[in-house]
């Protein structure tokens, strides 16, 4: 499924210095661009926790956890969206066929779809009274998956 996975350190550093490289190549340099996104993401909600704990509280009531953590998500999600979009320009994907405003406003059209996806699944967590680390986690997994496909094949396509 991601190519041949060179065993050789040389190749390895190599085939990852491609910005066209295999697969696997690709897949590894998104998932860090991810985990370095995910951790904007983090730090914008560890923010949130930090400075308004009691807006952040696993003890409010269902309805005002959920839209609580909405904000704090959607606030998080400016900044992480960008972050993803530069460095996944800049070290996985080389840019398709749209022009820069149009790939950005595609990559973020389907970062909002994944994001919708991913408050749908929080607030089923969240009914089911798991903390709001474990749905906004789950919230940033689901994400992440369907963001490499789309991006892929939608946005850096040529």
């Amino acid at each position: 499924m991601f190519g041949e996975i060179p065993l050789h350190p040389k190749v390895i550093f190599d085939e990852l210095r491609l910005k066209e490289g295999p697969l696997w190549a690709q897949f590894f340099k998104y998932g860090v661009c991810g985990v370095l996104s995910t951790a904007v993401l983090v730090l914008v909600l560890a923010m949130f926790q930090w400075y308004a704990p009691e807006y952040m509280s696993d003890d409010l009531p269902l309805d005002a956890r959920k839209s609580h953590l909405r904000v704090a998500l959607f606030t998080a999600f400016v900044p992480a969206n960008l972050f993803a979009y530069f460095t996944n320009r800049w070290l996985v994907f080389t840019p398709g066929k749209f022009g820069f405003w149009s790939e950005l406003a595609v990559f973020t059209f389907i970062s909002i779809v994944s994001f919708t996806g991913g408050e749908l699944g929080k607030n089923w967590m969240i009914d089911l009274d798991y903390p709001n680390w474990i749905a906004a986690s789950a919230f940033a997994v689901s994400s992440a998956l369907v963001n490499f496909v789309a991006r892929k094949f939608l946005v850096f396509s040529r």
